[in-house]
């Protein structure tokens, strides 16, 4: 190697240390172009984090991103971070930032492109920390992100097998998601009574619609409609936006159709409207239920219709159940939640959003009916019964 090119070289290396990447970058491709073969092993490796600064830390364009990528590709390797993840690797960034940039913007196929050039078992799995908080390690992200696509593109059993395989990872910061796409997959395969043993499981841990949601679809598969029924109301009465429930509004319009035909056709409206309002596709079948019933075909105020049926949820998930009394004893010092003084001596805990009164009297000593239902107590790791559906008298 020349004096001129040594010169050059280092010259690349200081302008990288100083984060004048784009310098340095014009002379790493000049000489990767035309005498490639001088590049050490420390050039090439100061190239590739180049390369991820300018185009791959936060990509940007999908288009520059694969280029870039294809580039990296040439001059580094993944390496195995098992045992000496001191030191990050370029390559391994690159293609993590990639996939995430992909997975947020929907490109589920370009993901699982992109994961076929990782190998998982170089992948560092210790977490980080940041100001006190603990993150996913690069293994239980690339898994997090690859498990998505698959189920998202179809890949069923292949999504299954990655999710029980990211669940050996022993350092998991957070394992409901994997489990949640467990889940999923065995609704598509037909292991209804596995998906529903995992939901149940979920259930405890992360009360949110969803899951409920995903409970009812299970039982209406199972052909058991009463408890189909049970889920799908739990799951609208819960928090979440109208615009992500519309399958659900579909499934309680079918659900209800034999024993209360004018709420069924509600739920069918409340889907229409929703759909009409964020310009969705709407299929024949639900354009002429509008149009037999007589509503109006025009309408896209579908939080009125939320509104409507939230009394007719409500009634239906309680049916059965006679109202409790008691007065609010304690606000936690958060404000968010709280605990019930019951008329048969025990005491309730509940969530604010359970609240359905005048804010102005969310305090304590307020008397108040409310209901039971059961919840998971994550402190004493335990099912308990807590006040729902909060009213004051």
């Amino acid at each position: 190697m020349d004096v001129q090119t040594k010169e050059k070289l280092k010259l690349a290396q200081r302008y990288k240390k100083e984060k004048k990447y784009a310098e340095s970058k014009e002379i790493y491709d000049k000489y990767f172009e035309e005498n490639p073969e001088v590049l050490t092993d420390w050039d090439k490796k100061t190239y590739a984090w180049d390369i991820y600064y300018l185009y791959l830390q936060n990509p940007t364009d999908k288009e520059e991103m694969f280029e870039n990528l294809e580039l990296l590709c040439e001059i580094a390797v993944q390496e195995d971070q098992r045992k000496n993840d001191k030191y990050p690797c370029p390559y391994t960034l690159s293609f993590l930032k990639s996939m995430d940039y992909l997975n947020r913007n929907g490109k589920f196929d370009d993901v699982l492109l992109l994961a076929d050039k990782i190998n998982p078992e170089f992948l560092s799995e210790k977490p980080s920390e940041f100001n006190g908080q603990t993150y996913p390690s690069n293994k239980e992200k690339f898994y997090n992100i690859l498990t998505k696509a698959l189920i998202k593109t179809d890949y069923v059993n292949e999504g299954l097998e990655a999710c029980q395989e990211a669940l050996k990872i022993e350092t998991l910061t957070d394992d409901i998601w994997f489990k949640w796409r467990i889940a999923k997959a065995q609704k598509e395969i037909g292991e209804y009574d596995e998906a529903l043993k995992c939901l149940d499981e979920l259930s405890n841990k992360k009360q949110d619609w969803f899951i409920y949601a995903e409970m009812a679809d299970n039982y209406y598969f199972k052909g058991e409609n009463e408890k189909s029924l049970e889920y799908a109301i739990k799951a609208a009465l819960s928090p979440g936006q109208a615009e992500s429930k519309v399958n659900l509004y579909s499934l309680l319009g079918e659900l209800l159709e034999d024993e209360y035909p004018e709420e069924s056709i509600k739920h069918y409206y409340l889907e229409y409207s929703v759909r009409l309002n964020k310009e969705w596709g709407i299929d024949e079948r639900l354009e002429e239920k509008i149009e037999e019933a007589g509503l109006d075909s025009e309408n896209t105020e579908y939080w009125k219709i939320e509104k409507e049926l939230k009394k007719f949820w409500n009634e239906l998930k309680f049916k059965d159940q006679q109202p409790q009394y008691g007065i609010i004893s304690k606000i936690l010092p958060h404000g968010k939640a709280g605990f019930i003084q019951a008329e048969d001596g025990n005491s309730y805990y509940f969530k604010k959003f359970e609240f359905k009164g005048d804010f102005s009297e969310f305090n304590e000593m307020t008397s108040v009916s409310f209901y039971l239902e059961e919840g998971y107590d994550k402190a004493k790791d335990e099912v308990k019964m807590n006040a729902v559906n909060i009213h004051t008298i």
